[in-house]
């Protein structure tokens, strides 16, 4: 894969297929693996472009305070997607990466053209008990990124076996996590707080949810409901993130959606 050599960093991505582009933002942690049933699927009938963001995969490291980091990143894609020569994209973001879209949009509304945000959050504060619950449990589970790499893929196994394909590249994320980064991008997702501002996304909007995600599907109703024109389908038998637990149901939803703006 090609190496974009941008203004303050080097970023990995995929670019396969000829149309109208698609800018797929992979979760935490992860590559341009993430979206290999995606990129084999509308590759054929779309340009796929897929970074893996500062930090991640391939490309240069995270150089910038925590509160910065998701800010640096888009402003990495957007330099990305001008020498790539694309002006505007539908973004599509599972996770840290739908937090990341809602960030994009919200900097760069001219360059979106629609959203898909799959089981992601816009807003990481406390406003309930539920959420300091939540809170709690998160940073609790922190010590688990520093288990050694054996012993942290197996609990990724038995977390995901019901989803043999999830299972199989989610454990190879966890071979290829850059934990340091991979804790300054989770504390940053901790601080964001976009959901006083999602009234503004003009653009058409798909929210995704997997079903078995509880928290998951309150969060992607919660900021979903925000944004103007925009709808929210929640994935029968899926998990965080569904795009690989349940790919093909994933890809006819998105296929669908695009039809439906007609982005084709």
């Amino acid at each position: 894969m090609p190496i974009a050599k941008l203004s303050s960093a080097k970023l990995n991505y995929l670019d396969k297929g000829t149309g109208k582009p698609l800018v797929f933002i992979h979760g935490l942690g992860a590559n341009c693996s993430f979206y290999e049933p995606q990129i084999e699927y509308f590759s054929d009938t779309y340009r796929v472009i897929s970074p893996e963001l500062r930090g991640n995969g391939q490309s240069g490291r995270l150089n910038m305070p925590i509160d910065k980091i998701l800010d640096a990143q888009c402003g990495d894609v957007a330099e990305l997607m001008t020498l790539l020569g694309v002006e505007q994209a539908v973004l599509l973001g599972t996770s840290y990466g739908g937090a990341f879209c809602f960030n994009f949009a919200l900097r760069y509304p001219e360059r979106v053209t629609g959203l898909v945000i799959a089981d992601s959050l816009a807003e990481a504060c406390i406003r309930n008990f539920r959420d300091c619950l939540l809170k709690v449990v998160q940073y609790l589970g922190l010590w688990g990124i520093f288990l050694p790499k054996p012993l942290l893929t197996g609990i990724v196994k038995q977390q995901y076996k019901q989803w043999p394909y999830a299972q199989k590249h989610i454990a190879g994320f966890v071979r290829g996590m850059r934990k340091r980064e991979f804790l300054y991008q989770l504390l940053a997702l901790n601080r964001i707080n976009y959901t006083s501002y999602l009234k503004q996304i003009n653009c058409p909007a798909l929210g995704l949810a997997g079903e078995q995600n509880k928290a998951g599907v309150i969060w992607m109703k919660e900021a979903m409901k925000e944004i103007p024109h925009s709808s929210l389908k929640i994935i029968p038998d899926s998990f965080d993130p569904s795009n690989l637990c349940q790919p093909a149901i994933y890809n006819k939803l998105v296929m669908d959606f695009l039809k439906e703006i007609k982005y084709t």
